[in-house]
């Protein structure tokens, strides 16, 4: 599709909690995406997600949608197994996707996927949220400057609420890696690039009767340039959802923090600081220059979802800004699917009491 075009014909399959909570309301705000279609299993949800979210029409069956309209590209959100199966199906139909994470229930399975798309010469972004955020931008805006030096080392915590047996996954630790903690080893990814080496160790705290099961693990990594990061990830925060996330990044004498997501501080070598650029605002307050710290005002944390303070209007812009060349894609399936090896080999090491390697592809 050439730039002229004001904006990308999607169609929207699935209409379940995560994507009408989270992504179907970022669209109004995008005028990048033309919402289409909808299409759900259930007429009913189909039938909401239609009228509340302004699609021309809602479908039940897929291939009867693909007969009756002209499409930009799709737009997949729900289990892991409907990523890998409905993404394929639509990418047979010469449709670029979108799909929420994890892209498939397994390493090789994401990466069969990718191949898939690329075969076709196509392509799929990944929901990976946090690289279109407001923070961790200007986090790898710092990052990219060269008075922040290179990379060095990390520190991420990040803590859930008791965590359940999600897909069929028999222990709720291992559901954790693929369904929750993915966010983090693509956060990782995004700052220090592919991950050489990693060593786990796991603490099952208490299993309940529902399945879910409080735990933690202790990871270590490094990166294939030499930088490190230390990982406290667990599950014992609250009975609840709770969840809180510390990033910490250093350089070279200088680092910079992201508190969940909302708050960046960063530590310069040198005062006054070099100006920096702002990667969203094009010349807003980070682009003004002196500034060490940011958090949004009061009505951009209230509209976060709509606005892009955690990213989900980002991505989803992102990927129709790419099917209208306008745009690359800040993450795409084969990031998906190194995310789930390093999952994957974050799970064999804390079995195996080893240091597991990544083999690179």
């Amino acid at each position: 599709m050439s730039s002229e075009s004001k904006s990308a014909k999607l169609a929207f399959v699935g209409c379940g909690g995560h994507a009408t909570a989270s992504l179907y309301p970022t669209i109004h705000t995008t005028p990048e995406i033309d919402l289409v279609a909808v299409c759900d299993q259930k007429k009913e949800l189909a039938e909401r997600n239609a009228r509340n979210f302004g699609a021309r029409r809602m479908y039940t069956d897929l291939d009867t949608m693909f007969k009756q309209e002209k499409l930009d590209g799709a737009i997949v959100v729900g289990p892991p197994q409907m990523h890998y199966e409905i993404g394929k199906r639509c990418l047979d139909q010469g449709l670029p996707i979108f799909v929420e994470k994890p892209s498939a229930m397994t390493y090789k399975e994401a990466l069969e996927l990718a191949e898939y798309a690329k075969k076709r010469k196509l392509y799929g972004a990944m929901a990976f949220m946090k690289r279109s955020s407001t923070a961790y931008c200007m986090a790898k805006g710092i990052a990219s400057k060269k008075e922040f030096g290179p990379v060095t080392a990390m520190e991420v915590r990040f803590c859930n609420g008791r965590y359940p047996a999600i897909w069929g996954i028999k222990e709720a630790e291992r559901a954790y890696l693929i369904g929750q903690a993915v966010h983090i080893f693509d956060l990782i990814r995004f700052f220090g690039g592919d991950v050489a080496e990693i060593y786990a160790a796991l603490n099952v705290v208490k299993r309940h009767e529902n399945g879910s099961a409080n735990f933690a693990y202790a990871i270590s990594v490094r990166f294939k340039s030499g930088a490190v990061c230390a990982m406290n990830m667990n599950a014992c925060q609250g009975p609840g959802f709770q969840m809180s996330e510390y990033f910490m990044l250093a350089g070279m004498e200088c680092w910079l923090e992201v508190r969940d997501m909302v708050e960046l501080n960063y530590h310069a070598n040198a005062k006054p600081m070099p100006e920096l650029i702002n990667p969203l605002a094009g010349g807003g307050a980070m682009g003004r220059a002196q500034i060490f710290q940011w958090r949004p005002e009061f009505t951009e944390y209230l509209a976060s979802k709509a606005e892009g303070v955690v990213g989900y209007r980002g991505e989803l812009q992102n990927f129709a800004r790419k099917i209208l060349g306008l745009d690359e894609l800040r993450a795409d399936l084969f990031d998906g699917a190194k995310a789930m090896q390093i999952a994957e080999a974050i799970w064999e090491s804390s079995q195996s009491g080893n240091v597991v390697k990544i083999q690179q592809k």
